[in-house]
């Protein structure tokens, strides 16, 4: 929110109340049906709101990480590849443009939602044009945030249907991905959108071991994210 240049502090102190009143209090916010667990990340310098979202998005049943550098983020994408990033543009090293921008030129196609104050046309369309998916202004609805999370993850949950008969098999992804055993195993578990530490703990490694195979499968599938690696592993790459 540091982009809010012509509005006072105390005149930002009074939207910020009105935008997290009801973030803060998950309990009163209408719950709505929810898919299974994904992994979000909030890029957000105000540590009030990103409090309270995180508070929402895990009433849902989410894992939710929060960034506030442009750096931090970008370093959590590429370590948790998250199936969400609901991007301020304030941030305190550089504009969250620059997020979504480098996001995507490093082939990172996870969904981008910005949350920014900036209602300007010219602002929503720069965020769409470097790859943003959705943009919500601030003041918001908590609840109408909500649903319009719940409705990116079920976008992006076509990609992660059960295993089919057209699956590849283990020979198929060592002879034209070059995977090892392990690394097998753990693109079908990133198939199942398991974390790092959930994999670490099902194939008994550490989890330092584990971020290092899937960031190799990913690399040796070409895949951005869980629910690409899914498709690959179905046949519908």
């Amino acid at each position: 929110m540091r982009g809010m240049g012509q509005i006072t502090r105390a005149t930002e102190r009074g939207v910020l109340a009105l935008f997290t009143r009801d973030v803060a209090h998950p309990a009163s916010a209408v719950r709505l049906p929810s898919p299974v667990m994904k992994r979000l990340l909030i890029v957000e310098d105000n540590a009030d709101l990103a409090s309270g979202l995180r508070r929402n998005l895990e009433h849902e049943g989410h894992k939710v990480s929060v960034a506030t550098p442009a750096a931090d983020a970008l370093l959590a994408v590429s370590r948790e590849a998250p199936d969400l990033v609901v991007l301020d543009l304030g941030l305190p090293d550089r504009d969250g443009y620059h997020v979504v921008e480098q996001m995507r030129a490093n082939g990172v196609q996870t969904p981008v939602l910005i949350l920014s104050a900036r209602g300007l046309e010219s602002d929503k369309v720069k965020g769409f044009r470097l790859g943003a998916d959705d943009y919500v202004t601030k003041p918001f609805g908590v609840v109408e945030l909500m649903a319009r999370i719940g409705a990116h993850l079920r976008r992006a949950a076509r990609d992660e249907a059960p295993t089919t008969g057209g699956s590849l098999s283990d020979e198929v992804l060592t002879r034209q991905y070059g995977l090892t055993d392990r690394q097998t195993e753990v693109a079908r578990l990133l198939a199942r959108g398991m974390s790092n530490a959930e994999i670490a703990e099902a194939l008994g490694l550490s989890t330092y071991t584990a971020r290092n195979h899937t960031e190799q499968v990913l690399f040796k599938l070409g895949a951005s994210t869980r629910a690409r690696v899914g498709a690959i592993l179905r046949g519908e790459a």
